[in-house]
């Protein structure tokens, strides 16, 4: 036993293991226990003692059995007794175990056995207690050993207090302390062989999910889709995987770079950077670049970390991703067919010769090709795509730095002419009208001859790119209205420059002061030529003043508007202002028959307005019966689902619709028939020359009779003499409008009148419409009379 103590204690300062150690120790005590039980403990291996410490020895010896005791469980079991109950129970029974030492050294022997007892009692049932929570949750071999080496304890102590009570026998030669303290410390040991095996297993199986980890981490380190290295201070390779042997595949070795260096692979501003932007507490993330021998770029993004003798790190080929950045880059400012810059690199190209421009002119042209629309139709997209990629090369061989040149449409170019005069800019551009008109398009084994139209301005101070783009395309249109194939030019005094300029002014202004400022209404009468001493209607007109109070011709700011997209909040205004007009007018609003106002195309198919128009004469129930809607032709017909939505919803409300410029397209009578409108307008061109162009007299009388035959009420427009109010009397007009007959007036001007007949001027005019009413009614009083 003590051999074997002695064992467990080399052991455990081999292992620096202290269960081997307090084994070791509890073999000592037990050995002590049985010395003592079987009286030889008074020459223990030679030692003699003095009979009076005996008691003492032994009492300190039974106690130092306990402490170990439960150190050694501590040590087999302590991760799985944890808890707020070991951390309790087990400190204090070491407290009382150091009490009843110092018990033991001052009372007498036969006084403290009786508490030593007791501890064992005490510290039996509490490991026992422990261990019963152990082999509930897992009934190992360590714990079932360790319980049996409890068990035999137990055992012993039971023969103790037996034969201590006087019941002697044969039990207790076998149940005694000394027998007890020996087994259980066999089968702590054999307890400890079971943990130690168990160990032993755990490590082995550690060792083998260490060896599979390592092998996976292996392959996995081979197959990375990175390039993994390891490199000294000096760039001298020690480690790579094959993916960084790959990225490499020249300098003389084809799978391993160990032993060369950084620079040879890569440069030495490479490794600069490595060295530069590397530390122990910072792992670098840079983007290198490399020249190839072919003068590219070749893009790597390395992450590296300093270690004490080396840089460890991973290393991708971005090559790829940073040719897309570029081309991406390229195609945010060009354009993907042409390569040509597009409409955004052109207005910051021509922004920026704008702006370096100090006395040096800049002038820019727009390039449209004649009849282009035709190869797209007629030969499809690809053949138009490739003539447009021929034209673009031809530009090129043309337009040279410092001029640029651009794509802003399908067929449409501009050039920055940066320079030269607006003369010899001109030039240039019939340089390059030559080069693009003179020479055939291949396509295929096809030859077009496409010629080009170009437009020339210069630019003026403080221009946006976006009004000098507009006025060249003006001047372009003008080069393709005369026939094409030539360049016009304006300088800064050509009228067309000028107008266009004052265009620019107009519509600022315009948006400036939407809706109410400088705009308001004019009324223009339109007769009754049936009825006219009863009959009170008039056609709101939109008017504007410019800033100095002028009144501008409605030729002059409408189509501006128009081109600008601003009609639809002047045609919201005019009819939300007529509207409010006519319900605070109830006297003169209930003596008019209607009022008609113009929607523009832009109105009519935007969705929006159609809202708002019916939330509007929604709101003015009374006023809305009086209005009467006027649309053109060319906009029915436009979207004639729209057009023909918004005359149910309008007329669903008691608002009228009539047709205007009736006669001026080329599909006329299938609008007539489409559209359910109250009345016809006759386009003017066929009433001002009604008495000169039989024609015209025909056209108007088979217009007025096909009304008539659907119901619907008939207007003459451009009726400007008394010759043509008689004429439209003759084929039965009903109403007449003209400035023959009334011009425009403030609408205060018609709160005193009870019928427009009253408002015209001319005497003649007049008479001729008061005569033939007058003349109408005698034949029907006439016919109505007996005979």
């Amino acid at each position: 036993m003590l051999g074997l103590a002695v064992f467990g204690a080399i052991v455990s300062l081999l292992n620096r293991d202290k269960t081997f150690f307090l084994l070791a120790a509890l073999l000592v005590t037990s050995l002590r226990i049985a010395g003592f039980n079987f009286g030889w403990d008074l020459k223990w291996i030679g030692w003699v003692l003095d009979a009076r410490f005996v008691p003492v020895v032994k009492n300190l010896t039974l106690l130092l059995h306990l402490v170990l005791t439960v150190a050694l469980f501590q040590e087999l079991f302590g991760q799985q007794i944890q808890g707020a109950r070991s951390s309790f129970l087990l400190p204090c029974l070491y407290v009382t175990y150091l009490l009843a030492a110092g018990l033991t050294l001052l009372a007498p022997a036969h006084a403290s056995i009786v508490l030593i007892w007791v501890l064992g009692v005490v510290t039996t049932v509490t490991i026992f207690l422990f261990l019963a929570q152990i082999l509930r949750k897992d009934a190992s071999p360590v714990a079932i050993w360790y319980a049996l080496s409890w068990f035999v304890t137990g055992l012993g102590m039971f023969g103790e207090i037996v034969n201590a009570l006087g019941y002697p026998g044969s039990l207790t030669k076998v149940m005694n302390s000394q027998v007890a303290a020996i087994s259980a410390a066999v089968l702590s040991g054999i307890a400890l062989a079971a943990k130690l095996q168990h160990e032993r297993e755990a490590r082995i199986s550690a060792q083998h999910s260490a060896v599979t980890a390592l092998q996976r981490f292996r392959e996995n380190y081979n197959a990375m889709p990175v390039g993994i290295f390891s490199m000294k201070h000096d760039g001298t390779l020690i480690e790579h995987n094959p993916t960084f042997a790959e990225m490499f595949p020249g300098n003389g070795r084809r799978n391993s770079k160990i032993g060369l260096n950084w620079v040879e692979l890569t440069n030495l501003e490479a490794l600069k950077a490595v060295k530069e932007l590397t530390s122990s507490d910072r792992m670098m993330d840079t983007e290198l670049a490399i020249e190839r021998p072919d003068g590219k770029r070749r893009w790597f993004h390395v992450r590296a970390v300093r270690k004490v003798e080396r840089y460890e790190g991973w290393i991708e080929e971005i090559t790829a991703r940073k040719e897309a950045e570029g081309q991406l880059k390229f195609l945010v400012d060009h354009d993907s067919l042409t390569g040509l810059l597009n409409r955004r690199g052109f207005e910051i190209h021509l922004q920026k010769a704008i702006g370096s421009a100090v006395n040096r002119p800049v002038c820019l042209a727009y390039v449209d090709l004649d009849r282009f629309k035709l190869v797209n139709d007629l030969f499809g997209h690809a053949a138009g795509d490739q003539i447009l990629r021929q034209m673009a090369t031809r530009m090129r061989e043309v337009i040279r730095p410092p001029h640029v040149a651009a794509r802003v449409g399908g067929d449409e170019f501009v050039v920055i002419i940066d320079g030269p005069s607006l003369e010899s800019a001109k030039t240039l551009c019939e340089k390059l009208r030559v080069d693009l008109s003179d020479r055939a398009y291949q396509y295929q084994d096809k030859a077009f001859n496409v010629t080009a139209s170009i437009g020339l301005i210069r630019v003026l101070d403080n221009m946006r790119p976006a009004d000098a783009l507009t006025a060249s395309d003006r001047a372009c249109s003008e080069a393709k209205a005369s026939g094409g194939a030539t360049v016009i030019s304006y300088d800064s005094s050509s009228t067309e420059l000028l107008n266009y300029l004052d265009e620019i002014k107009l519509v600022a202004g315009m948006k400036e002061r939407l809706p109410i400022e400088n705009f308001f209404t004019q009324l223009q009468p339109i007769v009754s030529l049936r009825n006219p001493e009863s009959s009170l209607c008039y056609e709101v007109l939109i008017r504007m003043r410019d800033n100095s109070g002028q009144v501008l011709p409605p030729a002059r700011f409408i189509p501006a508007a128009e081109r600008n997209g601003l009609m639809t909040q002047i045609d919201r205004w005019v009819l939300r202002s007529t509207l409010e007009w006519l319900d605070s007018q109830p006297a003169h609003r209930d003596n008019v028959d209607f009022c008609t106002l113009n929607l523009s195309g832009a109105s009519l198919n935007d969705e929006k307005f159609l809202q708002d128009t019916i939330a509007l004469i929604r709101s003015h129930p009374e006023s809305t019966r009086k209005i009467c809607f006027e649309i053109t032709e060319s906009v029915a017909l436009y979207d004639l689902n729209t057009t023909r939505r918004f005359v149910d919803r309008v007329k669903s409300f008691g608002a009228m619709v009539a047709l205007d410029d009736f006669g001026a397209g080329y599909t006329s009578f299938s609008y007539l028939k489409e559209l359910p409108g109250d009345l016809v307008k006759i386009d003017g061109n066929f009433i001002r020359d009604v008495n000169l162009n039989r024609a015209n007299f025909a056209i108007t009388r088979a217009v007025v009779d096909l009304a008539h035959e659907l119901g619907m009420g008939c207007v003459a427009e451009w009726a400007e003499n008394a010759g043509i109010v008689k004429s439209l009397i003759e084929l039965q007009v009903d109403y007449a409008q003209g400035y023959g007959v009334c011009r425009p007036l403030d609408r205060e001007r018609l709160l005193a009148v009870p019928n427009a007949v009253t408002l015209i001027r001319d005497q003649e005019t007049a008479d001729i419409i008061l005569g033939s009413a007058i003349g109408a009614r005698d034949a029907s009083q006439r016919l109505t009379l007996p005979i």
